[in-house]
């Protein structure tokens, strides 16, 4: 199994920014990136007082190769 934590920031407009991709598998992680960064939906941004902020989003993620 391999596994990884992705850890990036929600932007106002729900755009995300900052990706950063932790794991011991490096073919795991670069491909964990470049699925996040083809995400092209827009996130909705976490609401302070009625107004968008920016917020950090977590995400452990893993997968069992046979």
């Amino acid at each position: 199994m391999v596994s990884a934590t992705i850890t990036f920031v929600v932007e106002k407009d729900g755009s995300i920014s900052n990706i950063k991709i932790t794991g011991a598998n490096a073919d795991f992680n670069q491909e964990a990136e470049r699925t996040v960064k083809s995400i092209k939906t827009k996130w909705t941004p976490a609401q302070l007082k009625g107004k968008a902020v920016r917020s950090s989003f977590r995400m452990p993620i893993s997968m069992r190769i046979e």
